[in-house]
């Protein structure tokens, strides 16, 4: 049985991660764009290292599968969409 799925139906489970998103969320509130983030932006959080490395590096892809709402995403790391 795949676990992945809800209700054998073949519908994904989406992660979500709560301290990764209150970050994105605090950075999205204060209209901060950047294409990674710092140590000292990540300081005080509490995430763990997979969601720490994603951050520093900037890992769209990898945020979305740690449980990053997309939107946040999309606002925060805007300049790694191309328009």
């Amino acid at each position: 049985m795949d676990h992945g799925l809800r209700h054998d139906v073949g519908a994904r489970v989406i992660n979500v991660s709560y301290p990764l998103n209150k970050i994105l969320t605090a950075l999205a509130k204060a209209h901060v764009t950047r294409d990674r983030l710092s140590d000292a932006e990540l300081a005080g959080h509490d995430l763990g290292e997979a969601e720490k490395t994603a951050l520093l590096t900037g890992d769209i892809r990898r945020l979305y599968d740690l449980g990053a709402n997309p939107y946040l995403i999309r606002r925060v790391f805007r300049p790694r969409f191309p328009i």
